[in-house]
């Protein structure tokens, strides 16, 4: 398996945009219309092919942009006092993911207090970016809890910012889109999501195949030795999640949140897992929004629930959308 990158300084390395040419039989070189290079000017590789009309964006400015996003929604926090937290990269730095953490923007749901607090939430911001073309620069807003740092991603709340404009217009759209309003408004959602969980009973034997709808997770139909043996670790993480978060938080939807967003937070890495974290804690936020949702309804029934869901998966597996 191949290096990640996973530190500040990997993924903050010089580029530079260039032309590309070819060399002809004759040893002259012509420039290909149409065409530029995205380079590491610190190890000089080509790390992308890209068009005349694609606009380079550094880690290192995109890092600037997120800060910026993150002064926006909290005026009383500097910039620098947010904290790098998860970094991640391919070793060839095509792109790459940074989140940003403020120590002390914490809050409980449940209206306790202190630091200490195990049921203290942190909100985080995190940056993607890319030098291959395959991601556009996001912006995304999500919540951590802090004493195990499992965290999730909130739906429908993403900045999409593509680099058809330039960076004045950029750091407008954050301003405009990301402020204190924004920030109060996803917390108390975020509350309400959490508190209405508390109430809302699962039993235990429940939450295994709901972590596995909600996470997109099929067990293989046709086996073969080495993938019989990547899901039955699939099933062991499952069934230590659930173990752990049951027995602390009790059989009930906050149990079933933490369980979800730990398997998010630390996915195993085997041939049946093919999301990354990013992908399994955007899961989960949208599990968080719906399922919250249907707990509200006052006549909730974990089992139709589940039988519902299921069939819904499995629906989407036969037609392909749930991959």
């Amino acid at each position: 398996m191949a290096t990640r990158l996973t530190e500040l300084d990997q993924v903050l390395f010089p580029v530079d945009i260039t032309p590309v040419y070819v060399e002809l039989p004759d040893g002259t070189f012509e420039r290909v219309p149409g065409r530029r290079a995205v380079v590491n000017t610190r190890s000089r590789r080509t790390i992308s092919i890209v068009g005349d009309q694609y606009q380079l964006v550094s880690n290192e400015q995109a890092l600037r942009y997120a800060r910026r996003c993150c002064e926006s929604a909290f005026p009383d926090t500097q910039a620098h006092e947010w904290d790098v937290g998860t970094v991640d990269s391919p070793s060839t730095g095509g792109h790459c993911r940074v989140d940003l953490i403020h120590a002390t923007a914490i809050f409980n749901p449940f209206y306790g207090s202190g630091d200490s607090d195990p049921e203290v939430f942190a909100p985080f911001v995190r940056m993607i970016n890319s030098y291959d073309c395959t991601r556009a620069l996001t912006l995304h807003f999500g919540f951590l809890r802090k004493i195990c740092s499992n965290g999730l991603i909130l739906p429908k709340e993403s900045i999409r910012i593509y680099f058809a404009h330039n960076s004045p217009d950029i750091d407008q759209r954050i301003q405009d889109e990301f402020n204190q309003d924004l920030s109060i408004k996803l917390r108390k959602q975020f509350t309400d999501f959490v508190q209405t969980l508390r109430n809302c009973d699962v039993p235990r034997q429940l939450f295994k195949p709901i972590l596995r709808t909600a996470l997109r997770l099929e067990e293989p139909k046709v086996y073969k030795r080495s993938t019989a043996a990547a899901w039955v670790g699939i099933d062991a993480r499952f069934e230590a999640v659930i173990s752990t978060y049951s027995r602390a938080l009790g059989d009930n939807g906050y149990g079933l949140l933490n369980a979800m967003t730990d398997f998010a937070s630390n996915p195993p890495r085997n041939r049946v897992v093919r999301r990354d974290q990013h992908s399994f804690q955007s899961l989960a936020g949208k599990w968080l929004s719906g399922f919250s949702e249907e707990c509200k309804k006052g006549n909730f029934d974990a089992e139709r629930y589940v039988a519902a869901a299921t069939a819904k998966q499995e629906s989407q597996w036969h037609t392909g959308q749930a991959a």
